[in-house]
């Protein structure tokens, strides 16, 4: 099944009981930690503007080289400043993968969403999906204006679309989909974005040309820092 932004947005982690936060915790423990030998990614120093959890789908399309390409992604993003400092925010990527992976597609709706936010504690503060660009490709987008915390929903520019600066491979690669480095192109939410800790995304190693697309579930985390809308 190929998941859209409406489909996802509707679905399975809109309208969750915890979906309009009045608040937000200090990210001074919500730390971005790489890895100590990596030199594709630049290290940050500092906290982050925001530390969230993405929970969606990866989609792909099936090319003629009977290889899949990426199509863009849609996640419903979740605030886990509140968990940091503690194990639980070390390993929350894997608690919300093992709870996604066991819901089947056709159950996914509005009425299992707090399968995904209530065991984790966390609740939902933004969007991140791809949007069109002038020269026809696609790009990134993390959006907070309609769903995000007090100090920044229903700001004008609390979103912020990227564009990719370094990539490092997971340390699963065969299963995780890449680390990621983006810097700001429009937007104030944030000047830098970084995808780490990614669990599943990746899709089979070939494909029927001509067979229908196909979404592949994921969670990361995603630290945004230098926000101006804070």
């Amino acid at each position: 099944m190929f998941f859209s932004k409406s489909i996802i947005a509707t679905t399975l982690f809109a309208a969750t009981t915890l979906a309009a936060p009045l608040f937000s915790c200090s990210t001074a423990k919500a730390l971005m930690t790489l890895p100590a030998n990596e030199t594709a990614l630049a290290k940050q120093t500092g906290a982050p503007s925001f530390a969230l959890l993405g929970v969606g789908v990866q989609n792909y399309t099936c090319g003629a080289d009977a290889k899949y390409a990426s199509a863009g992604a849609v996640a419903e993003l979740f605030d886990i400043s509140c968990l940091g400092g503690t194990k639980a925010f070390d390993t929350v990527q894997d608690t919300a993968y093992n709870i996604f992976k066991l819901i089947p597609d056709k159950l996914i709706s509005a009425k299992n969403a707090g399968l995904i936010s209530a065991p984790i504690g966390v609740f939902s503060s933004g969007k991140h999906f791809f949007t069109p660009t002038a020269n026809n490709g696609t790009a990134p987008v993390w959006d907070m204006r309609a769903v995000g915390v007090k100090s920044v929903q229903g700001k004008p520019d609390a979103y912020v679309l990227a564009a990719k600066v370094a990539n490092l491979t997971a340390p699963n690669g065969a299963e995780d989909v890449p680390w990621l480095q983006l810097k700001n192109v429009e937007g104030d939410l944030a000047t830098a974005i970084y995808r780490i800790n990614t669990r599943g995304g990746q899709p089979p190693a070939s494909c029927a040309v001509g067979s229908a697309p196909i979404s592949v579930k994921y969670t990361s985390k995603y630290f945004l820092f230098g926000s101006t809308v804070v």
